[in-house]
């Protein structure tokens, strides 16, 4: 596991392969300190982090193994 640093903050972050190929995947608590209220991103660099993660999970699921984490994500995309 690797972590994306923002704002002075750390966030976990996976590299997990999929069918269609490898994708970083990080918590939604990097996606709400992303973006404001109104869905706008805070910054630029947001921005860039945020077009950098395909998708964003719960902190728990990061528990689970790469195999099912996988599945996880297969089924609610």
């Amino acid at each position: 596991m690797e972590m994306i640093k923002f704002e002075g903050k750390e966030y976990p972050t996976l590299l997990l392969n999929f069918p269609f190929g490898e994708r970083q995947i990080s918590t939604e608590k990097l996606n709400d300190n992303l973006m404001n209220v109104d869905g706008s991103y805070v910054s630029e660099n947001a921005r860039l982090i945020d077009e950098s993660i395909f998708y964003f999970v719960d902190e728990e699921n990061l528990k689970l193994d790469e195999a099912e984490l996988t599945q996880l994500i297969l089924s609610e995309i």
